[in-house]
């Protein structure tokens, strides 16, 4: 077997570091007005980080030909399991937190299984994608993905109406569409896709008022950037949290404020450590700051990629190409939601966020990517 790709695992640590800055700069404003320790959020994030570093290690140290397949069908069971018996848990064991209910409460760490079971997903796809596609009609192959989408929407479903997560569905469904590229499905098969996905999408929109109302603070704002002199009424976004992340944007200009210095983080701009996360760093560390961690990014995920590529089985390269899109597509959906170009998704910027299960399953995720490099010709 080849080494262990450890230039994967520098850029995941360096990462990890900048997002523990953050996670003691960002959200101070918080700690202050809920009366917790300065070192609340930061000290938790590098517990964390520590766990994720020994289970990336861990990992790597295995034979994937051995162990992949067994951890990568625990983490989905596991993951799924919970997805579906979460609604009815107890509040005390789950919490309804905004009309939803998205974590587990185990005392010390909340989970998000959602976060673990697109990681069990990734890696189911790479497993069944590499016995069931290929060398098919488009008729069989319809059927095939209307059998996956019988699976996975029934985990789906549980996300948006128990969790009202209707971004984490959404790149999951793009997950599902890089791969099944990959694995060599039709074109035609794509566009089906496409079309049950814009219907999902409908749907889950016009079922729940709040959605509609994001999108058409979206339209506005979108009205407002390229048809200045409209009579598009703008006041419901005025004083909004886009509003405020990109004058934060704005406010860090080239070099930023200095870590510790931006005055967004305030009370102005909530959640600054988790969705807005960009957002701070931005006024913070300013273009130049913004630009390193988009380095950092690029270079993780096309480290990733060349692993794929290069991987001996087409098993262990679907899910590393999985584990790359997964990156790819939540720091793009992330940055052009916080600067927005999108509706805001919720989801978190790889890495950088604060949020356990987010940065634990990223970890377990680039972990079975480590141990599977070393069965790529790099």
């Amino acid at each position: 077997m080849q080494k262990v790709d450890t230039l994967t695992f520098v850029i995941v640590t360096i990462l990890m570091i900048i997002g523990g800055v953050f996670a003691y700069s960002l959200p101070i404003f918080l700690e202050m007005r809920t009366e917790l320790s300065q070192y609340h959020f930061v000290l938790r994030y590098i517990i964390i980080s520590f766990f994720g570093i020994a289970i990336m290690i861990g990992l790597s140290y295995l034979n994937p030909d051995k162990w992949f397949e067994r951890i990568g069908w625990l983490i989905l069971i596991i993951s799924a399991l919970l997805l579906v018996i979460m609604p009815f848990l107890p509040p005390k064991l789950a919490p309804v937190i905004n009309g939803a209910k998205r974590w587990i409460n185990l005392g010390i760490v909340k989970l998000a299984p959602v976060e673990f079971f697109k990681i069990g997903m990734i890696f189911f796809l790479a497993w069944s994608f590499t016995r069931k596609m290929g060398n098919k009609t488009l008729k069989e192959e319809l059927k095939q993905i209307l059998i996956y989408f019988g699976f996975l929407g029934f985990f789906w479903f549980f996300v948006i109406a128990y969790q009202s997560d209707l971004g984490q569905v959404i790149v999951m469904l793009a997950i599902f569409t890089l791969m099944l590229i990959v694995a060599g499905g039709k074109f035609q098969t794509i566009g089906v896709i496409a079309t049950i996905g814009m219907i999902m999408f409908i749907i889950a929109i016009l079922i729940k008022p709040y959605r509609m109302e994001r999108i058409r603070v979206w339209l506005n704002r979108m009205s407002e950037i390229f048809f200045p002199n409209s009579d598009t009424h703008t006041s419901i976004i005025s004083n909004g949290q886009i509003q405020q992340s990109l004058n934060s944007i704005y406010h860090g200009g080239f070099f930023g404020t200095g870590i510790g210095n931006g005055i967004f983080k305030l009370g102005f701009l909530s959640d600054v450590h988790t969705d807005f996360v960009l957002a701070g760093i931005a006024e913070e560390s300013g273009i130049i700051g913004i630009s390193i961690i988009l380095i950092l990014i690029g270079a993780l995920i096309y480290r990733i990629f060349k692993i794929a590529f290069r991987s001996e089985k087409k098993e262990y390269q679907l899910f590393a190409f999985g584990i790359g899109s997964l990156i790819a597509i939540q720091f793009i959906f992330n940055a052009l939601g916080v600067t927005s170009l999108i509706p805001l998704k919720g989801l978190t910027v790889p890495f950088l966020s604060y949020g356990g299960s987010s940065l634990l399953s990223l970890c377990i995720g680039i972990g079975m990517v480590l141990m599977v490099s070393k069965k790529a010709k790099l």
